[in-house]
């Protein structure tokens, strides 16, 4: 782990133990604190601000975002970036007929339509993960290359659309050759394998997507669940 990372993850778990409540040290404090240079420490603010954890005050510094606290925290390799250290190339985008699965998970007729997508997703110029996702055409009567080289949330939204929640399922594999060649990497190369589900707050499925990412880190602060942990430990006996 990189020094920046390190001081990210040092100042969260303060944020969560307590011991910073409202401003964090000064870059020049952390610096000789942490024994790093003063560019990784602004780094590792930038970072906290992006992904929501303290918020920049113009001569001021940095502050804790109080209003994150109750919620889980979760950041990864992508939602860590900023949208303009973001960027996406279409490798197809195509209509077609569900499969007996896809009507199922859409709840849709065998006549109604889908969106394919397939892009990259580079961060910062460098191409990190594939997708491929799918979107029903009812909710997405029109989409153009320019909205999947842009953020299909945003465009979901732009649309009027609400979304609710994510089922997100996480998978190591070893990338099949062809996938390889789009990454840029060795075949065989390990990787994350990442699936999403969206949901809209009416219920419906609005996109599902299936990510190849080969650079993948991700970090989770969740509240302890008690009695999640006595109903595995009555499933043992």
């Amino acid at each position: 782990m990189k020094k920046y990372q390190q001081l990210v993850q040092d100042i969260v778990s303060k944020i969560c133990q307590g011991t910073i409540t409202n401003k964090l040290p000064s870059e020049r404090e952390l610096s000789e604190r942490h024994d790093i240079p003063r560019f990784s420490v602004r780094k590792a603010l930038s970072k906290l601000e992006a992904i929501g954890m303290v918020k920049a005050r113009v001569g001021s510094g940095y502050f804790v975002n109080t209003s994150i606290m109750e919620s889980p925290l979760i950041y990864n390799s992508i939602t860590e970036n900023k949208f303009d250290e973001i960027s996406y190339k279409k490798l197809k985008l195509s209509k077609r007929l569900p499969t007996a699965h896809e009507m199922e998970i859409f709840s849709i007729g065998e006549n109604d339509y889908l969106w394919s997508i397939k892009r990259l997703r580079l961060v910062q110029s460098k191409i990190t993960q594939l997708e491929q996702a799918r979107l029903p055409v009812k909710l997405f009567p029109k989409i153009t290359d320019s909205n999947v080289e842009n953020s299909l949330q945003k465009y979901a939204l732009s649309l009027g659309l609400e979304i609710d929640s994510y089922l997100t399922t996480y998978q190591a594999v070893s990338l099949a050759s062809e996938d390889a060649q789009f990454l840029q990497c060795k075949r065989s190369a390990p990787a994350m394998s990442i699936t999403n589900r969206g949901f809209l707050k009416s219920g419906e499925v609005f996109v599902v997507s299936e990510i190849l990412d080969i650079n993948y880190q991700c970090t989770y602060h969740t509240k302890f669940n008690n009695e999640s942990l006595q109903h595995r430990d009555q499933d043992d006996r």
